[in-house]
């Protein structure tokens, strides 16, 4: 991108637009800013259903409030939902056009080496207390 503007991925949370917890909360909030501020930002969102019930799940967006929407193939499945969805999202991120990869939540992170195996600089933040 040209004049400092960034494409940025986001993964490791469940899906966007969501308010299914803290995590998906945070994400949303940066990636507007940072659209805003006029990066390129695309979350990397888990398939599956919503935790509040199928009814609450949004099909086929592409787009919210100018962040790009990518669904990373998981498995919907208790215990597996999450490591597929870093999985499948770590692989998308590295070799997907982005700048800078950022990682939400500790799990997810254990994927944070392959983008950076192919030269993406990659952010990593963890929510609440997990490391105690």
């Amino acid at each position: 991108m040209k004049n400092g503007q960034l494409r940025i991925a986001m993964l490791g949370h469940k899906r966007i637009p969501s308010r299914e917890g803290g995590v998906e909360i945070v994400v949303e909030e940066l990636a507007t800013r940072m659209v805003e501020r006029g990066n390129e930002v695309t979350c990397l969102n888990r398939a599956g259903h919503h935790v509040s019930g199928k009814e609450f799940d949004e099909k086929n967006k592409k787009e919210y409030k100018g962040i790009r929407l990518k669904t990373v193939p998981t498995l919907d499945k208790k215990g597996l939902a999450a490591m597929t969805a870093s999985v499948t999202g770590g692989i998308s991120a590295a070799f997907g056009k982005y700048d800078v990869v950022h990682f939400h939540a500790e799990g997810p992170c254990a994927m944070l080496w392959l983008p950076k195996l192919f030269g993406k600089r990659c952010v990593a933040t963890i929510h609440g207390l997990d490391h105690q």
